[in-house]
């Protein structure tokens, strides 16, 4: 045994050269403070003669820090694991075993893409933090690491029209958006900002068109063009092209043109799987499917590919050993206690009543206007609690756990009941008198919670929770 060990042991290696760049940022950063107050004492007079060796100092100290971090760091590959060295003056070895990867992330900054060089994180299962953070691989040694080429995977990318399209249903995708929106209000009482406007608001008045249907239209058009070139900038840069490559052992995802960035987690250690399909993207036909992973306190294990349609999920749900969305949707499923939408339907109809009452007491004219919005708002009310009432229900298959949620949109939750890691009961006064039961299952990277289900059932899947977790 011990030459087969020998034979597959890499030889140490050490990052490119290139790391020392993104090194010599984050060695400024720790020295921040520092540099900080060097700036408020080269303010004084009677410290300005001792700011030049302090200035060559910092230098120094940034320097060395970066440069220390990068000679005297190495790893390897051995058949136990993989073996992390680094440490001039404390010297720090870590071995991690190969059984206990449970996240591998893969970057390319843009700044790394012309050189081929790649930016890795790994994560093992019980740790607080990530054990190993690489910057600056090459296509070799991230291979020797993630065990397949970093190339891209053969499969075929999912098209950009969806991909683009997935960032007009998902609310998460326009944060972005919502940053530069933000980013540009900053800018609002700038002095060439305002009088681009006041110059805008003369020439509409000395033309009377201020009101013209045509211009309000191209307005518009113009508005909307701009979003949907925003959202396709968005969709390059961080989400297409979009490849889930999958094996025995693993699922990677890679995401992005310019911040490319690659995810895999292990097959076996899926946490909890949600597809998703908001309002519009039932009426495209698409779906989201996002699995979530092992997940440490300070980052979460989860991707998303986005844009599926329902024979590539039916396909990616069986290939997890899931049941596809037409099976989940069957006759028997359980429904949770009616009396908990009856209790639903009068508390969010009481706040639609003030809301309404608010809205006669206000002064917006016209009143057609009033009674149009209040009639939407009670139209959208009443059909979205009789489809989240009509389009629910749960079952338990095998180990894995099924949740069907409707409404304009509809979600599915998968949890394999291995994964549970806490069981939690809730019972108010109201749920005791119907007796019936909030049920929360909490994995190490999402939650799934049963709203309302009677006693029995919740005793006989806590029974069945704790069957698997305690086998003897």
């Amino acid at each position: 045994m011990q030459p087969e060990a020998v034979e597959e042991t890499s030889p140490w290696q050490r990052v490119s050269a290139w790391a020392l760049v993104p090194l010599f940022g984050k060695s400024a950063w720790e020295f921040f403070g520092l540099i900080v107050g060097g700036a408020f004492l080269s303010s004084r007079d009677k410290y300005a003669a001792y700011m030049p060796y302090v200035l060559a100092l910092l230098a120094l100290l940034v320097l060395g820090r970066a440069i220390i971090g990068w000679r005297f760091s190495r790893f390897r590959v051995t058949a136990q694991g993989i073996e992390l060295e680094k440490g001039l003056l404390h010297k720090e070895k870590l071995l991690l075993p190969q059984a206990r990867v449970q996240e591998l992330q893969v970057r390319q900054p843009f700044y790394f893409r012309p050189l081929r060089l790649y930016a890795a994180s790994i994560d093992s299962a019980g740790s607080q933090k990530q054990e190993f953070a690489l910057t600056g691989l090459s296509e070799s040694q991230l291979t020797l690491l993630q065990g397949q080429p970093a190339t891209t995977p053969a499969s075929g990318s999912t098209p950009f029209y969806r991909i683009w399209l997935a960032t007009l249903y998902n609310a998460y995708l326009w944060l972005p958006l919502a940053a530069v929106f933000g980013m540009s209000q900053q800018f609002k009482d700038a002095q060439g900002l305002q009088w681009l406007l006041e110059t805008s608001e003369a020439l509409l008045a000395q033309y009377d068109i201020q009101h013209n249907l045509l211009l309000q239209v191209f307005s518009g058009l113009m508005l909307l063009a701009l979003v949907a070139l925003v959202l396709a900038l968005m969709t390059l840069i961080w989400l297409y092209p979009q490849h889930l490559l999958r094996d025995a052992r693993k699922l990677q995802l890679t995401q992005g043109s310019v911040l490319k960035k690659s995810l895999r987690i292990s097959s076996a250690r899926v946490q909890l799987v949600l597809v998703n399909q908001p309002w519009l993207a039932r009426l495209l036909g698409h779906y989201s499917l996002i699995f979530h992973g092992f997940a440490s306190n300070q980052q979460q294990s989860k991707f998303a590919v986005l844009g599926q349609t329902a024979p590539e999920l039916d396909m990616q749900l069986k290939a997890q050993q899931l049941l596809p969305l037409p099976d989940v949707q069957g006759a028997d499923l359980q429904k949770f206690v009616p009396v908990y939408f009856r209790r639903q339907a009068w508390w969010s109809g009481l706040g639609l009543l003030v809301v309404t009452a608010l809205l006669w007491q206000s002064n917006i004219p016209p009143l057609w206007f009033k009674a149009l919005v209040s009639l939407a708002l009670s139209s959208w009310w009443l059909l979205e609690l009789w489809l989240n009432y009509r389009w629910h229900g749960y079952r338990v298959q095998g180990d894995v756990l099924y949740l069907w949620q409707g409404g304009f949109g509809r979600r599915w939750y998968m949890l394999p009941l291995r994964q549970v890691q806490q069981v939690r009961l809730q019972q108010t006064p109201f749920f005791q008198q119907h007796q019936m039961v909030r049920l929360q299952l909490q994995t190490a990277n999402g939650n799934l919670t049963l709203a309302a289900i009677p006693n029995a059932e919740a005793q006989q899947l806590y029974t069945q929770v704790l069957a698997l977790q305690y086998p003897q």
